[in-house]
């Protein structure tokens, strides 16, 4: 009886271990199943905060790494500048039309060659923003803005890896009580090299290269020397150094203190989106 008693100890043991062993490798599978094909991460609020519970986040990744960013546009300031109650305007009132506020854009950064405007280009890379000047041209008739840059500085390094940018144009600070104006640009910028056909005709329609062309120019060319001299600067020096950067807007945010005696806000903005939906709805209608 005593043999038979041990016996069944022993088997109940050896249960018991088989059991145990058998919950600590289905934990680990499940841990591992869990590191091979991890959760999607949810969209969130871009003021969400990291709760106790949030997996470590190791360094330099940010919530947009893994989450999809989600911004309340209707409680920022700026939707209230744009068309709440705002400077005496009720809500809605004082907003220009896509047309006009365009026209009023090309008064304020339009202009091409020698008229290009000298802007704040900011890009972004590994979560490592990077802040810097360049002169751009605005195509009004496209949308988009062009520079012409050197090869191999570091913000033609951002864009390859993002091409999302925001670029800035101000008038110089004036105190409250003067004139202002100001715009910030959203876009996604393309890289045209030399090998573009895009990329000659850019540069002649709308870059002031020939200012740099003048130390391979004769004295008193004729209209066939200056007409050869600058392509050859084109062949020889642009397509080879440099690279022009073609910028498609998709929104501008305007400020324009001057707006205001027009009966306008002073802050107004045009989306490439909403005036694409909008064209569309005309159509159809």
């Amino acid at each position: 009886m005593r043999n038979r008693r041990s016996f069944l100890g022993l088997v109940l043991i050896v249960c018991f271990i088989a059991g145990f062993y058998s919950i600590i490798t289905a934990a680990d599978t499940k841990k591992q199943q869990s590191k091979e094909t991890p959760a999607k991460a949810q969209a969130i609020d871009a003021s969400a905060e990291v709760s106790s519970e949030h997996p470590d986040i190791p360094e330099g990744i940010s919530c947009s790494d893994c989450h999809e960013m989600k911004l309340d546009a209707k409680t920022t300031a700026t939707q209230v500048w744009l068309n709440g109650e705002y400077l005496g305007k009720k809500k809605g009132e004082g907003v220009m039309t896509d047309d006009q506020l365009w026209k009023e854009i090309i008064k304020m950064i339009g202009g091409i060659k020698n008229n290009s405007k000298t802007y704040v280009l900011a890009t972004c890379m590994n979560n490592r923003p990077l802040s810097t000047t360049a002169e751009w041209t605005l195509d009004p008739e496209k949308k988009v803005l062009y520079g012409v840059h050197e090869m191999g500085t570091e913000k033609l390094v951002h864009i390859k890896s993002n091409p999302w940018v925001s670029l800035n144009w101000h008038d110089e600070f004036a105190g409250i009580e003067g004139p202002y104006r100001c715009c910030q640009i959203k876009g996604r910028c393309e890289l045209i090299d030399g090998t573009n056909p895009e990329f000659e005709k850019i540069l002649i329609n709308f870059a002031p290269y020939e200012d740099a062309a003048k130390r391979m120019m004769p004295k008193n060319p004729t209209p066939e020397q200056r007409e050869q001299t600058l392509k050859n600067f084109r062949d020889q020096v642009f397509k080879k150094r440099f690279l022009i950067s073609k910028i498609t807007i998709d929104r501008i945010t305007v400020v324009n203190k001057a707006f205001m005696k027009q009966g306008f806000r002073n802050v107004q903005r045009w989306e490439r989106e909403a005036k694409v939906d909008s064209q569309k709805s005309n159509k159809q209608n």
